[in-house]
């Protein structure tokens, strides 16, 4: 079988799963509150109020930051744009969120929330649990809310882990 129309049909599978199943409302503020999080003013905050090592060193860490930022951001477009896969259908019927646009693959939320992880863990890392649990959070509400299939979000995980770690290394 071809390992795509797997990766498809287990998507189709999990959303059909979660479309049915009637989460507590603690959890659909929390997935909601996490959506909001992966936006990006929270991001842009953490790593502009990030302490640093040195002090001198800001304008270092602030340079990696927009480096993959500059990376993600650039990644996730052209992705999109060149698989162009829609939504899951339960993203059309969710009244509190509304998707920037119309394709899912991968998830520039996720790819974001990653990159501003892996940024915090190298930089700060007795907060690493932390920074990596709310990109867990913000991966997992993409999913939870319908905007995204599960696939969506690991190629997201897995793409801001790795052009933030290229930042870092290319600043060395």
């Amino acid at each position: 079988m071809n390992p795509l129309v797997l990766v498809a049909h287990s998507d189709d599978w999990v959303a059909g799963r979660i479309r049915r199943w009637s989460s507590p409302r603690w959890l659909q503020v929390w997935m909601v509150a996490a959506t909001r999080l992966g936006d990006g003013w929270a991001w842009l905050a953490v790593l502009t109020t990030m302490p640093t090592r040195h002090d001198h060193r800001e304008a270092h860490v602030l340079a990696e930051a927009l480096i993959a930022a500059a990376a993600v951001n650039a990644a996730q477009v052209t992705l999109k744009r060149a698989f162009r896969r829609r939504r899951p259908a339960t993203a059309a019927s969710h009244r509190l969120l509304v998707a920037s646009d119309q394709f899912s693959f991968p998830s520039g939320h996720t790819m974001n929330a990653f990159a501003v992880a892996v940024l915090v863990c190298v930089r700060v890392p007795v907060a690493s649990p932390f920074a990596l649990a709310v990109a867990a959070s913000v991966g997992a509400s993409r999913v939870v809310l319908g905007l995204h299939y599960p696939s969506d979000v690991v190629a997201g995980a897995v793409l801001g882990s790795v052009l933030a770690s290229a930042a870092v290394l290319a600043l060395g």
